[in-house]
């Protein structure tokens, strides 16, 4: 077996070498680095999902690591406060057109009677506030309507987009305040459906 003493090799042979031995070395860290990094990358550069809603989670579905379709449930709010809202919402509504309807009426025959100088200046005016009101009070209750309608609609959270759960800040009993600013339920990472 012939042994190679290394002072007897040319200088730029070792020269070649030594870089040969540092490229490959960096290379594979770099390869290793680019692989943790990317995994490190996909953790953070995720979608934070968040609900509009605020209330109380009812149920979690998503859970980490798992890959989900563009909309799969992900999570539920305890829907109980909004129903009742949304009931309320309806009677107020139901009262309030009956109300404009009524004042309407009334405006009518007010308007009626003073053309033909039976009424004054003032109860006309007066019906016809009375009417503004009943216009206002139909309005905010038509608003309110909407409202509730909307929060149930978005009392359960779907997944925006095909991909995968990468963290899960939310369970069973969390009271979520949106008020302010809206908070991070789950991130979630782009992937193709299966």
């Amino acid at each position: 077996m012939n042994n190679i003493n290394i002072r007897q090799l040319p200088h730029n042979l070792l020269s070649n070498i030594f870089l040969f031995f540092v490229k490959s070395v960096t290379l594979v860290m770099i390869v290793f680095w680019g692989i943790t990094n990317a995994s490190a990358q996909e953790k953070k550069s995720g979608f934070q999902i968040t609900s509009p809603v605020s209330g109380v989670v009812k149920q979690v579905y998503a859970q980490v690591d798992k890959t989900i379709k563009q909309g799969d449930l992900l999570l539920e709010f305890d829907d109980s406060l909004i129903v009742s809202n949304l009931a309320e919402a309806k009677a107020s509504m139901k009262l309030a057109k009956l109300n404009r309807a009524e004042a309407k009426k009334e405006l009518e025959r007010a308007e009626e009677l003073y053309d033909r100088t039976v009424l004054s200046e003032h109860e006309l005016q007066q019906a016809k506030v009375l009417y503004s009101k009943a216009s206002a009070q139909y309005a905010s209750a038509d608003n309110q309507l909407i409202h509730a309608q909307w929060e149930k609609t978005h009392s359960k959270l779907y997944a925006p987009f095909h991909g995968r759960i990468i963290q899960v800040f939310s369970y069973p009993g969390q009271y979520v305040n949106n008020k302010l600013t809206a908070q991070t339920l789950m991130i979630m990472a782009t992937d193709k459906p299966e």
